[in-house]
C-alpha cells in the first residue's frame, strides 16, 4: 500500500513532533511505501535545525521514508501573530509546492495540528479523490484558549465560528476521524461527526529514545543513592501549571527529595524565580533527545501537570506515554483522561490540578514509599504501556484504518469457514505460496485431499478469506484435537492420499516415510498434543501488505478459543524466516523451543495461551506470513 502522511512536524524535531516519524518508519517496516509532506524542522526553538536551509522545496529520504519539505516561516515564540504566520506559511507552501509528493498514493493520513494543513488536504481530495484519515492531535479551536499565546483567546472568541466551520469541513472530507485522547470522541460526536467515523487511537512514545535501558546520572547531578528524584521534562508554559509543583515542594520539609526541571518555555523564568533559594530544585534546560532515557533512569517518579481548564479533561500530554514506556512512577496533577490512565495503570498518584496541598501529599507518600516501592509502580507503568500505547499496538489500529479507507482491507464478513468450492483454489494457492515445499511437491491433487479433510471434521478450525466475488485470498487451518483429527484424516482419505502421491513416491521412494509423517503431522511433537494446532496459514501471492494474514491468524485464534482449548501451537522454519517469526511474535505467540526434523530442517515451535472469551480482534492490519507447517 502507498501511504501519504501530511504533517507540519517531522524528524529531526523532538518530543511530540517526532511521533509522525515513528509511525512512518513502522509502516515502512511493515512493507508499505510511505511518502511524507512536511515543513522545515524548527520546533521547539523556532530556529531551523542544523543541516537544513529554508528553500521552496527539499526532497530527502530518511530511514526508507520519502520526504518532501516545503517553505515555512520559522516561529515558535509567544507571539500569536508569529505562530499563525508559521502555520499559514506551511499550509500555503505545501498546497502550492508539495502536490507532486502525493501523486500516486492510495490513502492520506493527516496530522491535524495546525488546521492549516487542510489546504493541501482538500486539494489532494479535490484533484485526486484520495481517501483521507484525519488525526485530531490537538482539538481546534479549543486548543488556542490554553496555548498561552498573546492574543490567542481574543482570536479564538472572534474567529471561533469560522474555525469550527473549518474543522467540521475537515471532518466531512475524511473517511475516518482519529482522536488520541478518549474524551475527545464525545466532543467530536457532539459537533456532528458521524459516530462510525470516530476512532480512538492513542499516541505511542518514541521507543528509540524512551525505554527502560537508560543509565543513571545521579553522580553527575550530585544525588545520593537514597534520595527520591522527581523529574519534570517538557514545555514550561501556562498550560502545564508548574507553579503548583514548585509551591508544593516548598511545603515539604524532607531534604530527601530532588526535583529536576528539564525543558523550557514561556514560564521558565517565572518558575526559576519561584524556586530561587531551594537547592533541592535544579533547572537543566532543554536536553538532547538521546539523553532522555538516562534522565528518566535517574528519576524515581515523573511529573505531569495540566492547568484546570475544560480542554485539560480531554488532553493526553505526550510525556505520559514516554514516562510509562520508561517504566517510571507518575504524579499527575490533572483531571480527566490523563488521570484516568495513571489510575487504570496503577502507576502512581493522580491529584486535582493546581491543588498544591494534594501535590505535596503525593510527594510525601512517594518519599515514604522509598525507591523500591516506587519501582513497583514503574513496573505496572511499563506493562500498561506495552498493552495500550506501544508502537506495535497503535500502528496495528492505524494500519487497519488505512487499509479500510483505501479499499485494500477487508471486513469480517469476508472471513468464513472452509467450503467445498474453496478446495480447488486452496490447492492452487498453497503451491504458489510455498513453491518447493514438500506438500507442494506432492501436487495439487494431494493438497485437495488434505484440505477436504477439514470440511466436516468436528475438531477442524478453519478460516478462509475471500474477496467480494468469493475468490479465495488466503486460509488458516488446524484442529482443536490434532491427535484425533489426523488419525481420522488417514482413515477417511487414505486411498485419495495414496493415489495422488503415487507418482511422487515412485520417483522418490526414500520420501515415502516423510509422506506418512506429513499426513499425520501433529506439530512434530514427540507425544500427544494437549491443545489446538495451527497446521497451515498462507495468503495468495500478491497479497503481501494487505493485512489479510493478521486477520486470518486472529480469527483462527478466536475460533480456537471457542473450542475450549487452553493453548494453541504452531511450527515454522527457524532459519531465514525472520519476517514470519516477527509476525507471530507481534501477535502474542511465544517461542517454546527450536528443534530439527528427521530431514535436518530447523524449526521453531510457538504457543499461544487461549481464553474462552479471547478478544483477539477480527481485523486485518499487518504484513502477510506465508508458512507451511
Amino acid at each position: 500500500m502507498k501511504i501519504g502522511i501530511l504533517t507540519q512536524w517531522y524528524d529531526p524535531e523532538p518530543g511530540p513532533a517526532a511521533l509522525p516519524g515513528v509511525l512512518a518508519r513502522e509502516l515502512v517496516r511493515r512493507g508499505h511505501e510511505v511518502t511524507v509532506l512536511t515543513g522545515f524542522p524548527n520546533y521547539p526553538t523556532g530556529k531551523i535545525a542544523d543541516g537544513y536551509k529554508i528553500s521552496t522545496k527539499l526532497r530527502e529520504n530518511l530511514d526508507g521514508v520519502d520526504i518532501t519539505r516545503t517553505f515555512l516561516l520559522p516561529q515558535h515564540g509567544r507571539s500569536g501573530i508569529g505562530r499563525i504566520a508559521n502555520y499559514l506559511s506551511f499550509g500555503l507552501s505545501s498546497a502550492l509546492f508539495g502536490r507532486s509528493a502525493f501523486r500516486d498514493i492510495d490513502v492520506l493520513w493527516v496530522n491535524y495540528s495546525p488546521i492549516t494543513v487542510a489546504l493541501p488536504m482538500w486539494l489532494q481530495r479535490l484533484t485526486r479523490r484520495t481517501p483521507i484519515i484525519c488525526e485530531v492531535a490537538d482539538l481546534w479551536p479549543d486548543t488556542m484558549l490554553v496555548s498561552g499565546l498573546s492574543g490567542s483567546q481574543k482570536l479564538a472568541s472572534v474567529a471561533g465560528p469560522v474555525l469550527n466551520a473549518w474543522t467540521n469541513a475537515m471532518y466531512r472530507s475524511s473517511e475516518s476521524v482519529v482522536h488520541i485522547s478518549k474524551g475527545v470522541g464525545s466532543i467530536l460526536a457532539a459537533r456532528g461527526v458521524a459516530p462510525g467515523k470516530i476512532h480512538y487511537v492513542p499516541k505511542p512514545a518514541d521507543e528509540k529514545n524512551f525505554h527502560t535501558e537508560g543509565s543513571e546520572l545521579r553522580a553527575e547531578f550530585g544525588i545520593t543513592d537514597d534520595q527520591i528524584v522527581i523529574l519534570y521534562a517538557g514545555s514550561m508554559g501556562t498550560a502545564q501549571s508548574l507553579d503548583s509543583l514548585i509551591e508544593a515542594l516548598g511545603q515539604i520539609e524532607s531534604q530527601n527529595i530532588r526535583l529536576i526541571m528539564a525543558g523550557s518555555g514561556t514560564e521558565e523564568n517565572s518558575l526559576r524565580r519561584r524556586a530561587d533559594g531551594d537547592d533541592r530544585i535544579q533547572f537543566i534546560g532543554r536536553q538532547p533527545m538521546e539523553r532522555m532515557a538516562d534522565l528518566l533512569a535517574t528519576a524515581d517518579i515523573a511529573y505531569v501537570g495540566l492547568a484546570d481548564h475544560p480542554l485539560s479533561h480531554v488532553t493526553m500530554p505526550s510525556k505520559t506515554q514516554t514516562i510509562l514506556a520508561s517504566g517510571k512512577a507518575v504524579v499527575v496533577a490533572a483531571s480527566g483522561d490523563v488521570a484516568d490512565v495513571i489510575e487504570e495503570a496503577k502507576a502512581g498518584f493522580a491529584v486535582k490540578p493546581g491543588d498544591t496541598a494534594a501535590i505535596a501529599d503525593a510527594l510525601d507518600q512517594a518519599i515514604a514509599m522509598g525507591r523500591d516501592g516506587l519501582a513497583s509502580f514503574g513496573l505496572a507503568a511499563r506493562e500498561y504501556y506495552a498493552q495500550t500505547f506501544s508502537v506495535n499496538a497503535t500502528t496495528n489500529a492505524i494500519e487497519q484504518l488505512l487499509l479500510d479507507a483505501s479499499g485494500k482491507g477487508m471486513g469480517s464478513n469476508n472471513l468464513g469457514k472452509i467450503r467445498l468450492e474453496d478446495v480447488d483454489q486452496l490447492a492452487v494457492l498453497h503451491r504458489q505460496a510455498f513453491p518447493g515445499y514438500f506438500l507442494s511437491r506432492l501436487g495439487e491433487s494431494f493438497l485437495r485431499q488434505f484440505y477436504r479433510g477439514f470440511l466436516n471434521d468436528p475438531s477442524a478450525i478453519t478460516c478462509v478469506a475471500r474477496d467480494n466475488s468469493g475468490n479465495v485470498l488466503g486460509a488458516a487451518v488446524g484442529s482443536a484435537d490434532p491427535n484425533g483429527f489426523f488419525g481420522r484424516l488417514l482413515r477417511r482419505r487414505w486411498f485419495g492420499f495414496a493415489l495422488s502421491s503415487l507418482g511422487h513416491v515412485l520417483r522418490s521412494p526414500k520420501e515415502a516415510p516423510r509422506l506418512l509423517r506429513a499426513v499425520a503431522y501433529r506439530g512434530d511433537s514427540s507425544g500427544p498434543i494437549s491443545g489446538a494446532l495451527l497446521s497451515s496459514i498462507f495468503v495468495a501471492p500478491g497479497g503481501q501488505g494487505s493485512g489479510i494474514g493478521k486477520g486470518l491468524l486472529q480469527a483462527w485464534v478466536r475460533e480456537a478459543s471457542a473450542s475450549k482449548a487452553s493453548k494453541a501451537f504452531l511450527s515454522t522454519d527457524a532459519e531465514d524466516n525472520e519476517e514470519v517469526r516477527r509476525f507471530y511474535e507481534s501477535n502474542n505467540w511465544f517461542l517454546d523451543r527450536t528443534y530439527s526434523t528427521r530431514e535436518g530442517r530447523s524449526m521453531a515451535q510457538y504457543s499461544y495461551v487461549l481464553a474462552a472469551d479471547d478478544q483477539a480482534s477480527n481485523k486485518f492490519g499487518s504484513n502477510v506470513p506465508e508458512t507451511e507447517h
